[in-house]
């Protein structure tokens, strides 16, 4: 994974284009759902994963967990879903 700093980031700061770290992933994050549960924002933001070799090759997670369907059709097998709500804090890459 590259050497690049990074920021804590909570879950409401995300944003489109940050590329979060997570599972020995970099996953940009592509678009952004929320809904309340219990009376908390949670964001849910699809996003995909940028190093997807490595993640392969280093077994990070199971690859089906990558993939999406429409029908019993695969669409990607590169999208990872960053999630949670203010308490969840992110290790976001910062370019700067």
């Amino acid at each position: 994974m590259k050497n690049t700093p990074v920021i804590i980031k909570d879950s409401s700061q995300l944003a489109e284009g940050d590329i979060v770290r997570t599972h020995g992933m970099r996953v940009r994050l592509d678009r952004c759902t929320t809904r309340d549960d219990s009376g908390r924002t949670v964001y849910a933001w699809s996003g995909t994963v940028l190093n997807l070799d490595e993640v392969r090759a280093d077994r990070h997670v199971p690859m089906s967990f990558l993939r999406t369907y429409k029908g019993n059709t695969v669409v990607r097998d590169d999208e990872w879903t960053v999630q949670g709500n203010t308490f969840a804090n992110w290790l976001v890459e910062n370019p700067s």
